[in-house]
């Protein structure tokens, strides 16, 4: 990964966990839009360090970086989108398919998907 890539992925990574810790704040507080607004902005964040992570070679953080979007979607009341992202992973990635499915079922209990 070029220098000038590897700076700009540390920022858009700092600004990804600021955004989660913003939305997991307002989901302690009850306030559920605030909430859904800093996970959908980490959500987009994931998508794109991913991809510089696909282009870099990197498939394990590729990896968790879609996950993590997933999650974040999910947790910002869009788990259609959500789970189209982990059914995709679920195919393109056999061997992390019962661990997906695992969160899925953790994210469905514990966060139960509402409309944004």
């Amino acid at each position: 990964m070029a220098e000038g890539s590897h700076r700009l992925n540390n920022l858009l990574a700092t600004v990804k966990s600021r955004e989660v810790q913003r939305a997991m704040l307002a989901e302690m507080r009850g306030d559920r839009p605030e909430a859904a607004l800093h996970f959908l902005a980490a959500a987009h964040l994931e998508l794109v360090l991913a991809s510089d992570y696909e282009h870099a070679g990197d498939t394990e953080l590729a990896l968790r970086s879609h996950i993590s979007a997933a999650s974040c979607f999910w947790r910002g009341g869009r788990p259609e989108q959500a789970q189209a992202l982990f059914q995709t992973l679920m195919q393109t990635q056999p061997a992390e398919a019962a661990q997906i499915r695992k969160l899925l079922e953790e994210l469905s209990r514990d966060h139960p998907a509402q409309a944004s």
